[in-house]
């Protein structure tokens, strides 16, 4: 691999270049080739370019996994606001079905499972000393 570039420099220049937004996978095939790294330094470095991008304020990530630089989006286009996370989690929430998880059914579950546990206390104590032996803790 070539070192005289950061994997970061060289998207820049990629997206420059290519004068669009790029799909992640296809932007780290440009860097891989422009910085000549073998198959063994390409699957040890992707995560790290996906970091730095990240990192960078001077890439945005758009939908799909897609890259472009941040000088070519407004603000309102690229900005998420924490607020609309928020709303959105909620909203994911109340969509939940409120029956599913009814507390007379919780209940039953919860009864049930003291009913089958009943017994294996005796296992439950026995597997606990053998992890704590494991780890050379005698009790």
């Amino acid at each position: 691999m070539k070192k005289n570039k950061s994997m970061r420099d060289c998207a820049y220049d990629e997206l420059t270049t290519a004068s669009r937004s790029l799909p992640f996978a296809e932007l780290y095939g440009l860097v891989a080739t422009d910085l000549e790294m073998t198959e063994e330094e390409k699957a040890a470095h992707i995560g790290a370019l996906y970091t730095d991008l990240t990192l960078d304020g001077r890439f945005v990530t758009l939908d799909g996994n897609v890259w472009d630089l941040r000088s070519r989006h407004t603000y309102d286009k690229v900005h998420i606001s924490a607020a609309d996370l928020y709303d959105q989690a909620e909203a994911e929430e109340a969509a939940i079905d409120p029956e599913e998880n009814d507390g007379e059914e919780l209940a039953e579950q919860s009864s049930e499972e003291g009913e089958e546990g009943e017994g294996n206390e005796e296992e439950e104590n026995n597997g606990a000393a053998a992890s704590l032996e494991s780890f050379g803790i005698n009790e």
